[in-house]
C-alpha cells in the first residue's frame, strides 16, 4: 500500500515523464512493484518501486528518444530519490 506522499510522486513523475512524451503503463504496479514508461516501443524505462527504488532502462537506437533521454534519466534519477526519502519515513 502506497503512501498519500508516494502517490503524490509518483502523479507528478507521470507528468513529467508525459511532457516529455512518454507513455505511462501501470499495469504491473501491483503485481511486479513497477511503473513503465515507454516511447515509440522499443524505449523503455521502468522504474521498480521496491528493493530500494531502483530503475532498468531498454533503448533502441532512436534519435528522438535520444534527444529527451538525458531528462528523463535526471527526473527518473529525482523522483527514486525523493521516493527512497519518503519510504524510509514511511517503514521508520
Amino acid at each position: 500500500m502506497l503512501s498519500f506522499d508516494q502517490r503524490k510522486l509518483i502523479a507528478q513523475l507521470e507528468r513529467d515523464m508525459k511532457e516529455l512524451g512518454l507513455t505511462v503503463d501501470y499495469s504491473e504496479i501491483t503485481t511486479h512493484n513497477c511503473i513503465v514508461f515507454e516511447a515509440e516501443g522499443y524505449n523503455r524505462i521502468i522504474i521498480w518501486l521496491s528493493n530500494g527504488c531502483f530503475l532498468s532502462l531498454s533503448l533502441s537506437n532512436n534519435p528522438q528518444f535520444a534527444k529527451v533521454a538525458p531528462k528523463v534519466l535526471y527526473i527518473a534519477n529525482k523522483f527514486m530519490e525523493n521516493y527512497r526519502k519518503i519510504d524510509m519515513e514511511v517503514t521508520a
